[in-house]
């Protein structure tokens, strides 16, 4: 049984954007090369228009008419899924193609005006119902990923080159997945260490920053797998380290330019590790865009400012080593993000803004349908591959029906909810947490997706507060720490303490 794949483009945004009928040839032709691929490969690859009426009137849905228009194309996706059911849709270009889904930022604070996301054209939850609000994306049941060209930028080049390298991919046993790179801040060594540990069997191949750092020699960016727990910052090609000696470069795009092996996969927990923007005259471009150039398959990561704890594995500690699990186990990039989406949602149930804020945030780079990993060699008379996939994806549809019936999402709540004694208590645990004065505080209903059934069998879930400060305004990366404090009718149920990354 074939899969079925989506290619969705936009060549009218694409010569808006300044690609020339050449350019645009030399694209088309890239794309004829991977449908081909995939063939051979039993994938069944359409290529739609998004842009064009008559390929959008197979759909019974209107083309897309501004390219920026957040609501056109969702529901042009939308129409798509609804006409075919794709096993996977890659979404082809950068934002300015097809454009991140604007989710408003859940998290106060902390200087994000919005979360670019690709996260609603994974869900079935209509632009109409869900619009910018992140809590009504929190069932996504498609496999959706995204191939970007380079923003602003119009060479075809980069695009050709990598529509080539999914055309050509070829999975490999999983024994040349096992070796890794793994680089994180040393202030964050404990959690790195649980999650590769998690991952691989071990943390041997962890490195510190500092005492390391940028440039590398070559030797350790040849391992297939890449798992980065650093220090990001907008628009800036370096991730950075965390010590007693500052913020040291940890990772720049030119230490990995030409070094990567082919296959290559990165989960990066790094603020702004995914942020597809605009290169400055620099010679280099963002390193998520310079990894894929460099031969990497799957690039998954945050468009905005990440979180996590210090000592322990939560929010982009956990969604990135869902994925990394999934991929090795022979799963698709594609695949691969949506169960780590799953999973995520199903461990956390009552999600609070930071849990919202990183579901919304980690967007898959890369053809979604691209294998890394060989699948295990099932036992003689094992099952049919394609039923097992079509079994994989009713299950998706069905665990995201049963999270829209049982997830609590927060809903701000007015200063005016917390009373004397509850400020008191705040300030206690903000002066214990080393805050600094200037902390701001916000709070939160956790209310049921769905009333009725979860409400009555669970009552409300706990109120949510939240403790912002920034921990070294003057740093060259974030270091944003927010307390989340859950409070059941006056009492303190937990308190966390996560950390920008």
């Amino acid at each position: 049984m074939s899969s079925v794949k989506i290619v969705a483009a936009n060549y009218a945004a694409m010569r808006h954007k300044g690609y020339t009928g050449a350019g645009l040839t030399s694209v088309r032709e890239a794309l004829t090369g991977l449908v081909e691929a995939d063939r051979d490969r039993g994938v069944d690859t359409t290529v739609v228009d998004l842009g064009s009426p008559d390929d959008m009137a197979r759909y019974g849905a209107p083309e897309v008419t501004d390219p920026a228009d957040a609501r056109q194309n969702k529901d042009a996706v939308d129409a798509v899924f609804h006409g075919v059911g794709p096993d996977y849709l890659m979404l082809l270009g950068s934002h300015d193609v097809i454009p991140h889904q604007q989710l408003k930022n859940p998290v106060p604070h902390d200087d994000d005006p919005v979360v670019p996301s690709d996260l609603p054209y994974a869900c079935e939850t209509t632009y109409g119902a869900g619009r910018q609000e992140p809590g009504r994306y929190t069932a996504p049941s498609r496999v959706v990923g995204r191939l970007p060209d380079v923003t602003g930028e119009h060479d075809p080049a980069y695009l050709t080159g990598l529509l080539g390298r999914a055309a050509a991919v070829a999975p490999a046993d999983r024994g040349k997945y096992e070796g890794y790179f793994g680089l994180s801040a040393a202030v964050w060594e404990k959690s790195t260490r649980e999650n590769l540990a998690t991952l691989f069997g071990d943390a041997s191949a962890l490195h510190l920053v500092p005492p390391g750092g940028s440039p590398w020699q070559p030797g350790p960016l040849a391992a297939r797998s890449h798992f980065v727990n650093c220090h990001g910052a907008a628009k800036d090609s370096h991730w950075y380290g965390q010590g007693s000696s500052g913020y040291p470069v940890a990772l720049k795009a030119g230490d990995i330019d030409g070094h990567l092996a082919d296959g290559t996969v990165l989960a990066a927990e790094c603020c702004y590790g995914a942020e597809l923007y605009r290169p400055p005259a620099a010679p280099h471009l963002p390193l998520c865009n310079t990894y894929l150039g460099s031969g990497a398959l799957v690039f998954f990561g945050s468009t905005t400012i990440a979180y996590g704890p210090a000592d322990s594995c939560d929010q982009a500690d956990l969604i990135t080593q869902y994925l990394v699990r999934e991929l090795l186990q022979g799963q698709s990039g594609g695949y691969a993000a949506l169960k780590a989406r799953l999973d995520y949602v199903k461990l956390k149930g009552r999600l609070d803004p930071v849990d919202l804020k990183t579901l919304a945030q980690f967007v898959l780079l890369g053809d979604p349908s691209a294998k890394p990993v060989k699948a295990r060699a099932k036992a003689v008379g094992g099952t049919d591959p394609g039923a097992a996939r079509t079994h994989r994806r009713r299950e998706a549809r069905l665990v995201a029906h049963m999270l829209e019936q049982s997830v609590s999402v927060p809903e701000p709540l007015p200063g005016t909810e917390r009373d004397a004694g509850l400020t008191s208590r705040l300030r206690d645990i903000a002066e214990r947490h080393d805050l600094p004065p200037s902390y701001a505080v916000s709070s939160f209903a956790a209310v049921w997706k769905h009333e009725g059934e979860a409400q009555k069998s669970f009552g409300q879930p706990p109120r949510q507060h939240l403790l912002h400060a920034q921990r070294d305004p003057d740093a060259p990366v974030r270091t944003d720490v927010v307390v989340v404090i859950r409070e059941q009718d006056g009492d303190i149920v937990s308190v966390d303490e996560y950390e920008a990354r």
